[in-house]
């Protein structure tokens, strides 16, 4: 709640801060040319008597910049404020709404580049609009909580953006997502995905990938696009039409697979009920959890584990001087497994133990959690 606010608070103050002078003017008796030539590395701040100069890096000041409102994006807030304190505690967090237009988003990167030493951008709406608006310039820029940069067209290669920008990602490679869907079902014949047609980078990133891996092993991909705004279109009837054909195959060898779009995840149990037992996975593993509203098994990266990848990248930046252009795309595997045995039961599914023993996250039939974070809780299941 404290982070949801902070972000509410910052971003009503975004079209203020924009007119805010770039340094307090000093006077007459120094020249204008000093002002000019040490604002980048000096504040300063004068008075009739003498003028202070106190250097901008002594206290790292982080801008971040939110797509929306989103409980990822305070997860991973709360994950970077963490690793900053324990890693470079003196380092300021600034947090904005991402401005609405180009224009203004141009405004807020001028003022950041005379009050900030580091941006964040949260979420691939940010990050794809930054990109295009800043890519090549001053300020350092990395990336959390957003899709893969290569697959997303802001970068060509895992190993370097070449400019200004560190990326990390959420996805994992499509081979080895669809390796870790057949060691849950071996004879698997069939994938129904899906995903909110109005979420562009969960088609881009996690559909069409997946796809394409799938069908070079043989393996059937039905389509659930999910459009609220058509009637024919809907979560209900999308689920209903394609459940439906992928039975008439082979339900037996068959998953339901969930990409990261939001509108989606909100909605895991209404899933769960349109799925005639299909088994529905997940590459979110926050989405399966100890209540009703989750998925049965979750393969891909956590919000966590992304934040905090994203912001030790941050703090090689500010402490280490490090160039983003020297940081290769934070691609995290293994991926995070999360198991949920209540839905297991519900759909009489068989769990492989290779991927309980791999499993960061296990919930009991009754819903406890029986090991989080790769720690076991109590007794785990046998």
């Amino acid at each position: 709640m404290r982070i949801r606010l902070l972000i509410s608070m910052l971003s009503v103050l975004v079209l203020p801060l924009i007119s805010f002078p770039v340094s307090a003017d000093i006077p007459d008796w120094l020249g204008a040319d000093l002002e000019v030539s040490t604002q980048l590395a000096w504040e300063t701040t004068t008075n009739e008597q003498y003028v202070d100069f106190i250097p901008r890096n002594k206290y790292p000041k982080v801008w971040v910049l939110v797509s929306r409102k989103a409980n990822s994006y305070d997860t991973a807030l709360a994950t970077m404020l963490n690793v900053f304190r324990r890693e470079l505690g003196n380092a300021t967090f600034r947090v904005f709404l991402l401005p609405a237009t180009d224009d203004a988003i141009m405004r807020w990167t001028k003022l950041a580049e005379s009050k900030a030493d580091l941006i964040y951008t949260v979420g691939s709406k940010a990050t794809v609009q930054l990109h295009e608006l800043y890519a090549g310039q001053r300020l350092p820029v990395v990336s959390v909580n957003a899709k893969d940069p290569v697959l997303l067209g802001l970068t060509n290669n895992y190993l370097s953006s070449n400019n200004n920008f560190a990326f990390t990602s959420l996805n994992l490679p499509a081979d080895i997502t669809l390796n870790f869907l057949l060691k849950f079902k071996p004879e698997l014949s069939q994938i129904g995905v899906l995903y909110a047609k109005k979420n562009t980078s969960a088609y881009l990133t996690q559909y069409l990938p997946l796809k394409k891996e799938a069908q070079k092993r043989g393996i059937e991909v039905v389509t659930f696009e999910v459009d609220e705004s058509q009637a024919d279109s809907s979560l209900k009837m999308v689920m209903q039409s394609q459940v439906k054909q992928m039975q008439l195959l082979d339900p037996n060898q068959s998953i339901l697979w969930l990409t990261g779009s939001s509108s989606l995840l909100d909605r895991i149990d209404e899933i769960n009920q349109l799925a005639e037992g299909i088994p529905l996975l997940t590459v979110v593993p926050d989405a399966v959890n100890n209540t009703e509203q989750s998925a049965l098994m979750s393969v891909g990266v956590s919000f966590e584990n992304n934040a905090h990848q994203a912001a030790l990248y941050g703090v090689r930046i500010l402490r280490d001087g490090v160039l983003p252009r020297d940081l290769p795309v934070g691609v995290l595997s293994p991926p995070d497994i999360s198991i949920n045995f209540k839905q297991a039961e519900a759909i009489k599914a068989q769990i492989p133990f290779v991927l309980i023993e791999m499993a960061s996250d296990l919930y009991a039939p009754d819903g406890n959690a029986i090991r989080a974070a790769g720690m076991t809780m109590r007794g785990e299941i046998q």
